[in-house]
């Protein structure tokens, strides 16, 4: 679990942190003391259910044999093509244990448990083992657990040290949870796939993800709400979640294994094709006849602005020109006037050009080829992919860091930092960030079914997943340098008529 354990789900201080940090319990969450609990009730839970998660454990091994808990994993994790053995130290065992004691009864199609125990889950089998000698509380608290179930749950309001208040995104039920630990992590909007349990009028966390998932996910969610919930119409519970569990688990393994485990995303440029840069270079004749060749690639700039940065030699010929490769207007961004498809720098007998995807490097050696003929020939073309861009952005940053300790009279200030002193600068910088913005309610986004924001808001789902992904907005915003101005994000919120646009 992310951080306080449910009084079911205690760790011992040398298991490994459920948060997925890789560290010791008592090194990590453990570490952290949570306020004392005011609620009495908690008190005598806490108390009544300590070390229960290793009796329940004990009996699994009993109930089931060796191989409960083998195939509970294959399950649990959707039956990987290559089984993989259960891992005491997964990230995901605040959730699969849970799962594994309350809801899981083997498939008695595929099992090699036994017939006997094929019909009751591990929790059932030791209440039934235990009858009138288990505490009272203790009883409840497992029956409770049992017709738990897990859901999505988004973060309405948070107490941080006290717990959390919680909207089942399915089921839209709202409930108070008490949760020592995990609240001082947590922020609105956050949603928690979880296994909130009732007993004796308060609610706990008996299990619960990693991590908590961000806002943007909610947009999932509310498509897996469409096709499973909204069909039934009328309530739906516990009951109803249990017998879609495997659904929900998919959903789960999908969004949070892509937080613990990310990948790379495919990059694309503003033509939305994969990202991947060419250094084209070219021996040429004569500059002066390659410019003039090649200048109205400029998008009807004129020649003297298109060449408005050329050098000359001594005796008044074209030594250099860089020239950009525009086109006018832009299929993804409507406010911009003109895309650059690439750069052209023209130096003496060579000319070297950068693209950034495969489609405009064959467009502009095509053209090349036409308008040159002979007069340029092909040298060779160098790729480097977004993989490359990183490990070189990684490389700079740490030599950036390394030069700020030879140097630190310098304070570490950047180019960027100074040209952003510039109020001119500054100002025209913040009008195209609020332009991107602004235009976004008109933009297809493919989460939205490729609608725009400002025709999903016109149903309720769709409002709902728009509030989502302007939640994120603020949130990625705010982590932005210079941050991103809340003004823009009200601008929106009032032009789709949303609440906050005050």
């Amino acid at each position: 679990m992310h951080a306080q354990l449910g009084p079911a789900m205690k760790l011992g201080r040398n298991d490994p942190c459920s948060c997925g940090s890789g560290r010791k319990y008592k090194h990590c969450c453990g570490g952290v003391q949570a306020e004392p609990p005011e609620d009495p009730r908690w008190i005598r839970l806490n108390r009544a259910t300590h070390g229960l998660v290793d009796e329940l454990l004990k009996c699994a091994k009993r109930h089931f044999g060796p191989e409960g808990v083998h195939e509970a994993w294959q399950e649990f994790n959707l039956w990987p093509e290559e089984e993989e053995p259960f891992d005491p130290a997964s990230p995901h065992l605040m959730v699969f244990l849970p799962w594994f004691l309350h809801h899981w009864i083997p498939d008695e199609r595929e099992t090699a448990v036994a017939a006997e125990a094929q019909k009751t889950t591990v929790a059932q089998a030791y209440l039934a083992a235990k009858g009138t000698r288990l505490d009272p509380l203790a009883r409840r608290y497992l029956e409770a657990c049992g017709e738990a179930a897990f859901s999505f749950h988004e973060v309405l309001r948070c107490e941080p040290g006290q717990g959390v208040r919680i909207r089942d995104v399915l089921s839209a039920r709202e409930i108070d949870v008490i949760e020592h630990l995990g609240s001082r992590q947590f922020s609105v909007g956050d949603i928690l796939f979880a296994h909130p349990v009732t007993v004796d009028g308060i609610t706990v966390f008996d299990g619960m993800s990693p991590v908590p998932i961000p806002p943007q996910h909610k947009v999932e969610l509310i498509e897996l709400r469409r096709r499973y919930v909204t069909p039934r119409g009328g309530a739906f519970g516990a009951e109803e979640l249990r017998e879609i569990d495997i659904e929900l688990l998919a959903a789960y393994h999908g969004i949070v294994g892509e937080i613990l485990d990310p990948k790379m995303p495919q990059i694309q440029n503003t033509d939305g094709e994969p990202l991947l840069l060419h250094t084209i270079e070219y021996a040429i004749d004569s500059p002066e006849e390659a410019f003039e060749a090649l200048k109205d690639l400029a998008a009807g700039l004129p020649a003297e602005e298109a060449g408005e940065n050329a050098e000359y030699d001594a005796s008044g010929r074209l030594a250099r020109v860089d020239l950009a490769w525009r086109r006018p207007g832009n299929a993804m961004h409507k406010h911009w006037e003109n895309t650059i498809l690439g750069h052209i720098h023209i130096d003496g007998g060579k000319l070297t050009a950068n693209v950034n995807s495969k489609k405009r490097a064959t467009e502009l050696r095509r053209l090349i080829k036409e308008r040159l003929g002979r007069h340029a020939r092909h040298v060779g073309t160098q790729l480097q992919s977004p993989e490359d861009l990183i490990e070189e952005a990684r490389a700079a940053r740490a030599r950036g860091k390394a030069d700020k300790e030879k140097s630190p009279a310098e304070g570490g200030e950047t180019d960027h930092d100074r040209l952003m002193r510039d109020p001119a600068v500054a100002a025209q910088i913040a009008e195209h960030v609020r332009a991107h913005y602004v235009s976004w309610v008109d933009q297809k986004i493919p989460a939205l079914g490729n609608r725009t924001p400002r025709e999903a808001v016109g149903d309720a789902d769709g409002r709902e997943a728009v509030e989502a992904l302007l939640l994120q907005m603020e949130r990625d915003g705010a982590k932005m340098r210079p941050p991103l101005d809340p003004a823009i994000l009200r601008e929106l919120r009032r032009t789709l008529g949303l609440a906050g646009g005050e």
